[in-house]
């Protein structure tokens, strides 16, 4: 954890350390009265953060230590906010750049005043520490009360063992993904006469409560009867690695000595099963290091052997199946029909239907659970007892919160827990951290990422900056199955959390006291214990605050960060949010320019969205926000940025709306801007463009490129003026592009396509992203293109596509996504050979043929084809790459070629059927004289 300034286990102790030692350093050495006192604070806040770091990883605390934590953390805060506020006090706040012999007298005097305060309050907090310390010690019975995991964890069934014994009626449809498994099992062991010596396996990849250990174990007791060897095994978050080796090498009959080491189990266990054909369960794995042990174990060699492995972590399954030439098997979640099957069954006994009163009930319960087995079977059996249709709306209402008193939730908070202990404490605060979002939100990653780094809980690796480690972070919260991908467009864009775990990670963040929420059910209401005051605060809904606005006033002056989702009226004025890190104001449309009134009083505010509000004017004084990192003005009035905007020295991501306007002169003295989203070129002045090279932090930039900006009636003016800005403007991307440009966005308004795809435009050859929304007519592709050898991501939309321009794409060698919407092959069709795209993994491309082996690693493809324009092909559909997942087809054509379309979709049907690696398929078809689309058809699962 070294590094994070905040978290959720020692809330801001790590700040503070750092802060009290940066205190007593030279500029305040001889501050008397003052420093023995911080001293003090220092040694016992070292020693109480090392106790706060192991109660973090204790999943039930005692009463007495529950209280001390919160108590801690809570001082900890006072303190940071009393060392912050004072050192501003002493740099002389926002005069201190004032100067005369009156002016430094006043300085002068004011440091006097600022220490004996300091003094006073450094005093107060240090008789808290000590009175906290005294009351742990006057309450605690040593031997009567537990603090440590080894008792607790003792006395309780791991959750995962009772889904063993589970009757496979109690998950509805498990037969289909048991059956689907065998038969590819199968079908690997006799697709080649080598394969039968080889071990076969299959990694089932999926987030908590879609039933992978129940699945694994339906497998497994379908088809253990053909093997001589045979072991199911869990693996826990910190396995014995000895402990789980002598389990496997007991249950397939292989006898160990209590003296052999991991070396010797081993070797032991693959001389055994060298000749042996066996079958493994390798159940809930977390981490690649325990494989890298059971794996050398279990020998590839053995002749039709098979190993099953369940994962919550994508990465696992991916290397654990490479290892030993094995498929990952994501586990699907339940459809509609198969969700009410498993409901009814569990409260009506009845599959097929309930009470006709309780279906639109049902119907928006399981809309919640989505298709989540053990979120349906908890639901299911906590209304079991309870059928009236009073209790279902009650459930309606607060599905999304911690229902306690029954086993099967309790059991499914277990299940998530698992998930939440076995992460870092900063990637925990990270999830934390979602809590403050509504339910079903759209989560956009630059925003969320953003709002990480404000609050602190990002720590980067050496050479990494914090952008970038928080991506990183978001990456890994993914690939826990923690929080769902949403808006793949080559890359993930945004994420949604799923009911079910949001309402753990609302519990948690609550009983943490990491954040604050309140909604209009009243559900999590706004209120603070005697000891913890409020942090972090979520507003969310559409009630208003006034019913709140004396409560306001004083929880404001602590609050560190504020989201708000709904009529913000109580929140004003926005000044007496004095310690903000954290201001996020989306959609406040009760927000308007007087709110902002002396904003620059938020010395420490990091973070500010306005997005979507009434907002017109920032004030004058913006410039004063010296810790300000993220700016988002989108969707507001404000049509132009104050000149003091060019004075945020950490300003690092700025979002505008397209109407935003810049300072003539200065941009280039915000040398941190890492993100400018939206920029409309001819919105601009020409000096404003020059200074846009300078940037050389700048890795992001979305441009409109739009003439109606020009603002010339005369042609011949205008003309001029666009010729001039071209060349401005390619020269600072040019400089861009040396510096530390990555990512370039360009949406071209109608009759501007001669810039974009002229011959002479700038060559961007460090760009990994680039993407040309065309509001035009269809036009060539440039051949500059092929310059940018470190693309990794190209989107090009309403373009013309030769043979040559996808030889040239499948060039790049680093190029993983393509994305050619409404692109024009001008009637013929187009190969993709076998030497290209060697690391592609997502393709939007039209009338394509595909050689043997070509896009091998490609896993995600959409393609039309456009039979009118392109005439039938027996090759269709052929050669698809053996590494698909999903396959997205439109199949269109006009009355004459209707059977055609048909054939062909009934073609690609068995393709996929057929195909080794079975994707989820998508068709669509489109007969020119039905003007729609035909009904969305997909593999049944």
């Amino acid at each position: 954890m070294e590094g994070v300034l905040v978290s959720a286990a020692t809330g801001v102790m790590n700040s503070v350390l750092a802060k009290l030692a940066a205190f007593l350093g030279d500029e305040y050495k001889h501050a008397k009265g003052v420093r023995d006192d911080l001293v003090f604070l220092q040694s016992e806040l070292s020693a109480m953060n090392i106790v706060l770091q192991k109660l973090a990883d204790v999943d039930e605390l005692d009463e007495l230590s529950r209280d001390w934590r919160d108590r801690v953390r809570d001082l900890a805060y006072d303190i940071e906010d009393c060392i912050d506020l004072s050192i501003h006090r002493l740099r002389g706040g926002a005069g201190a750049g004032e100067s005369g012999l009156a002016a430094k007298a006043a300085r002068m005097a004011k440091k006097i005043v600022s220490f004996r305060q300091i003094a006073s309050q450094i005093q107060k907090l240090k008789a808290r520490v000590v009175e906290v310390n005294e009351r742990r010690n006057r309450y605690t019975l040593p031997g009567l009360v537990s603090t440590s995991s080894d008792a607790a964890s003792s006395s309780k069934v791991d959750v995962r063992l009772c889904a063993l014994w589970k009757e496979t009626e109690q998950l509805v449809g498990i037969d289909g993904p048991r059956d689907d498994i065998i038969s590819r099992l199968e079908q690997k062991e006799s697709s080649a006469a080598t394969a039968q010596h080889d071990v076969r396996m299959v990694s089932i990849v999926g987030c908590a409560g879609l039933g992978k250990t129940t699945l694994a174990k339906q497998v497994y007791d379908k088809i253990k009867e053909k093997f001589g060897c045979k072991a199911f095994v869990s693996v826990s978050q910190k396995p014995n690695i000895k402990e789980l080796l002598t389990n496997i090498s007991t249950q397939v009959g292989k006898s160990t000595n209590t003296s052999d080491d991991v070396a010797n189990l081993v070797d032991n266990l693959r001389d055994y099963l060298k000749q042996k054909r066996y079958i493994v369960v390798v159940d809930d794995i977390w981490k690649p290091e325990p494989w890298n042990f059971i794996g050398e174990a279990l020998v590839k060699t053995s002749p039709g052997s098979i190993i099953i492995l369940t994962t919550r972590v994508k990465e696992v399954a991916m290397s654990s199946s490479s290892s030993h030439g094995g498929f990952v098997y994501p586990m699907k979640h339940l459809d509609d029909a198969h969700s009410k099957r498993l409901f009814y069954k569990r409260i009506f006994d009845c599959e097929e239907q309930c009470p006709p009163e309780f279906e639109q009930a049902s119907k928006e319960i399981l809309e919640r659970c989505d298709g989540i087995p053990l979120a349906i079977i908890s639901i299911s059996s906590f209304l079991a007892d309870r059928q009236s249709l009073y209790h279902w709306n009650e459930v309606k209402k607060i599905i999304s919160s911690p229902l306690p008193g029954n086993k099967h939730l309790e059991t499914m908070q277990s299940v998530l827990a698992l998930s939440y202990y076995n992460l870092p404490h900063d990637l925990r605060s990270c999830l934390l951290y979602l809590s403050s979002f509504p339910e079903d939100c759209v989560i956009a990653k630059d925003h969320l990422v953003s709002r990480w780094i404000a609050e602190g809980f990002i720590n980067a690796r050496p050479g990494e900056s914090l952008y970038e480690a928080g991506l990183r972070y978001f990456n890994l919260l993914i690939n826990r199955s923690l929080i769902q991908p949403w808006g793949e467009y080559g890359e993930v864009m945004s994420c949604r959390v799923h009911d079910v775990i949001l309402n753990f990670i609302v519990s948690k963040s609550v009983e943490e006291n990491f954040m604050t929420l309140l909604d209009p059910s009243g559900l999590v209401p706004l209120q603070h214990s005697n000891c913890c005051k409020v942090r972090r605060m979520s507003l969310q809904g559409s009630c208003s605050l006034e019913k709140f606005a004396s409560s306001m006033k004083s929880i404001k002056p602590h609050v560190r960060s504020l989201a708000c989702s709904m009529d913000g009226t109580g929140l004003h004025p926005l000044s007496e949010f004095k310690v903000a890190r954290v201001l996020h104001l989306e959609g406040c449309q009760s927000l308007t320019n007087n709110h902002l009134a002396n904003i620059e009083k938020l010395v420490h505010l990091r973070y500010l969205s306005i997005r979507g509000t009434g907002v017109s004017v920032l004030p004058a004084n913006i410039g004063r926000l010296q810790h300000l990192e993220t700016l988002d003005i989108t969707r507001t009035r404000v049509k132009e940025l104050p000149p003091s905007i060019v004075l945020l020295q950490r300003l690092a991501r700025l979002f505008v709306s397209e109407d935003v306007k810049f300072p003539a002169e200065g941009v280039s003295k915000i040398q941190a801007l890492e993100l400018l989203t939206c920029l409309s070129v001819f919105n601009q002045p020409e000096s404003f463009l020059m200074e846009l090279g300078e940037l050389t932090k700048l890795r992001a930039l979305d441009v409109l490129w739009d003439l109606h900006h020009i603002g010339y009636s005369d042609e011949v003016q205008g003309d001029e003026r666009e010729k001039s800005y071209e060349k401005i403007f390619t020269s600072s991307l040019n400089a861009l592009d040396r510096h530390n440009l990555h990512s370039l966005y360009l949406l071209v308004g109608k009759d501007t396509d001669r810039f974009l795809f002229d011959s002479w435009f700038p060559a961007l050859k460090n760009l990994r992203k680039l993407c040309i929304i065309n509001g035009g007519e269809r036009t060539t592709i440039p051949g500059w293109i092929r310059l940018a050898a470190k693309l990794e991501q190209l989107e090009l939309t309403r373009v013309f596509v030769t043979q040559e321009d996808l030889q040239m794409f499948g060039d790049l060698k680093a190029l993983e996504s393509l994305d050619l919407f409404s692109s024009d092959t001008r009637g013929s069709w187009l190969t993709v050979s076998n030497h290209g795209f060697r690391r592609l993994k997502s393709a939007r491309i039209s009338n394509v043929l595909f050689m043997p082996d070509s896009m091998p690693n490609l896993k995600d493809l959409h393609i039309d084809i456009r039979l009118d324009e392109v005439g039938e092909n027996d090759s269709v559909f052929q050669h698809l790459p053996s590494t698909l997942c999903r396959v997205d087809a439109l199949i269109c054509g006009n009355p004459p070629l209707r059977d055609a379309v048909s054939k062909l979709e009934e073609k690609i049907l068995n393709v996929a059927n057929t195909h080794p690696n079975r994707p989820t398929l998508t068709t669509e078809t489109y007969i020119e004289e039905d003007k729609r689309w035909s009904n969305e058809k997909q593999k049944p699962q």
